[in-house]
C-alpha cells in the first residue's frame, strides 16, 4: 500500500472484502480521508489487483470501531479496472458459495 506521502506501508492483512471496499489491518492506521494506492492479490487469482482507495473510517480517529483490538482502516475502492473488478467479483462469489 502506498500512503499519501508516497511511502510504502506493509499491511497485516486485508479482510472483509466486498466490491465496494475492504478492511486493511495496520499497526499504525492512517487517518480518515486519506487517499492511498493499493496492490493486492487474492488466494485464487494469479493477478495482482491495483487500484486507488479512500479511507472512509479509521481506528485511529474512531477507536471504537476496533474489534478485538484490531487496528486498521475501512477503504472504499476507486479507479479499479474492469478486469480487476471481475476478478474480485468472482472471488467474492466463490467465497459466498462455500
Amino acid at each position: 500500500m502506498r500512503l499519501p506521502d508516497g511511502a510504502m506501508e506493509a499491511t497485516q492483512g486485508i479482510t472483509n472484502i466486498s466490491l465496494g471496499g475492504v478492511f486493511i489491518e495496520m499497526k499504525d492506521p492512517v487517518a480518515f480521508g486519506s487517499e492511498i494506492s493499493l496492490e493486492f492479490s487474492l488466494p485464487v487469482a494469479p493477478r495482482t489487483i491495483r487500484c486507488k482507495g479512500f479511507v472512509v473510517w479509521s481506528t485511529k480517529t474512531s477507536p471504537e470501531r476496533a474489534k478485538d483490538g484490531q487496528k486498521g482502516i475501512g477503504v472504499r475502492l476507486m479507479d479499479i479496472g474492469i478486469a480487476d473488478m471481475r476478478t474480485l467479483a468472482e472471488y467474492i462469489e466463490s467465497e459466498l458459495a462455500t
